[in-house]
């Protein structure tokens, strides 16, 4: 445990404030993970829920795990655990929804990040590039929500928490000069922002079954 940074920095300060901050969030965004999960196997559907992007979302995941361990970073390990969550959404995906086989190519690709991100000496470009590639990925959800004109099964928990979460580990990767996240971090913030305006504008009205029946 002694070989991360958040361990041999542990006390009063940002970085454990921000660790300790950063693993809430990580809690959170599970949680709000498994609430879209199961808003996908109540209703039966997944209109509007971008399936590459939550195969990225949860193959990254697990890329974040490997990539924590060789810089040291605890808090990327235990942030990358959210990953397995995101992974249920991608299964239920696939019950529930018809996903063409282009977005299975495009959405399993991501798996070859895990070996890549072992061998591969630059394994921050690797980061960088992976991230950068999770928020082009993050722009085709926003779009499907335009396409469709309807945010659908999506969960609006799971968008605010991956907002702030967002939001507070641009400020860990500053703190850290972890400089891939630095970057793809302050990109993903703008691109929550227009994940969660975009669900407000076109989510779904709620019916009035006491006007209907009068």
């Amino acid at each position: 445990m002694n070989k991360f940074v958040e361990t041999q920095n542990f006390g009063l300060n940002s970085l454990t404030t921000v660790f300790i901050i950063t693993i809430i969030f990580t809690s959170l965004t599970a949680y709000y993970l498994i609430k879209q999960n199961n808003k996908i196997i109540n209703d039966r559907k997944g209109e509007s829920v971008n399936f590459i992007l939550f195969c990225y979302y949860g193959f990254g995941g697990v890329g974040m795990i490997i990539y924590g361990y060789y810089k040291d970073s605890l808090a990327l390990m235990v942030n990358g655990c959210a990953g397995f969550a995101a992974l249920l959404v991608v299964i239920s995906l696939l019950r529930f929804k018809e996903i063409t086989l282009k977005e299975k190519i495009l959405g399993f690709g991501i798996i070859i990040l895990l070996p890549l991100i072992i061998y591969i000496k630059q394994k921050d470009l690797l980061y960088f590039l992976s991230g950068l590639t999770f928020n082009l990925v993050l722009g085709l959800q926003i779009w499907e929500i335009w396409d469709n004109e309807t945010s659908g099964e999506l969960h609006p928990g799971q968008i605010i928490i991956n907002l702030l979460a967002a939001i507070f580990w641009t400020i860990y990767a500053f703190l850290t000069d972890l400089w891939p996240l630095e970057i793809s971090g302050t990109i993903s913030v703008c691109l929550w922002l227009g994940f969660l305006g975009s669900y407000i504008k076109f989510k779904p009205k709620t019916v009035n079954i006491s006007s209907q029946s009068s």
